[in-house]
């Protein structure tokens, strides 16, 4: 009687199951989502504790208090929030502070409360946070700089010549 073992067909099954083309794709894809949640927008998706969720409605509603606008874009919002808070770890007490002294003229309010609401006010308006050589930039086109003008204006996205030319001298012409 012979084998059974050697009887049976030979199957080639590999070490590994996944091909070169679906390991490449398995890849690429790990490293596009990494990317993403890596991302300023993807940071901005991440999920906030509920302490920094009290915060960011405060911070909120004072910036439609400071702004006179109701109809700010949260996600905006968000970043400003995110972006202040890496530089103030006093943030939220100062937040709850300018909150309750806001029906107050603002030449009542204590040195710090005007220092964050012009960081609250420069954020929205120019859409950065910080001042110095590493401000946090937030937003350009969605600045509320723009929308003061945007019925005839457009923010420019391009530079329309060569950089630093306005530092050059300028060229005589003969009248």
């Amino acid at each position: 009687m012979s084998d059974p073992v050697a009887l049976a067909p030979a199957t080639s099954s590999p070490a590994f199951p996944l091909s070169r083309r679906r390991l490449l794709a398995v890849a690429c894809a790990g490293a596009a989502l990494g990317g993403l949640l890596l991302s300023p927008a993807g940071q901005a998706w991440a999920a906030l504790t509920p302490q920094a969720e009290a915060e960011l409605a405060i911070f909120m509603t004072l910036s439609q208090r400071l702004t006179g606008r109701s109809n700010l874009d949260p996600r905006i919002g968000q970043r400003l929030y995110q972006a202040l808070a890496q530089r103030d770890s006093a943030l939220g007490q100062s937040l709850g502070e300018l909150q309750a002294h806001l029906g107050d003229a603002p030449q009542r309010w204590s040195e710090r409360q005007q220092w964050l609401a012009r960081q609250i006010l420069s954020g929205w308006y120019l859409g950065k946070i910080g001042e110095g050589d590493q401000p946090a930039v937030v937003a350009y086109e969605t600045a509320l700089m723009f929308k003061a003008v945007d019925d005839v204006l457009l923010p420019r996205s391009y530079c329309v010549s060569a950089p630093a030319l306005w530092s050059a001298q300028p060229v005589e012409r003969g009248v």
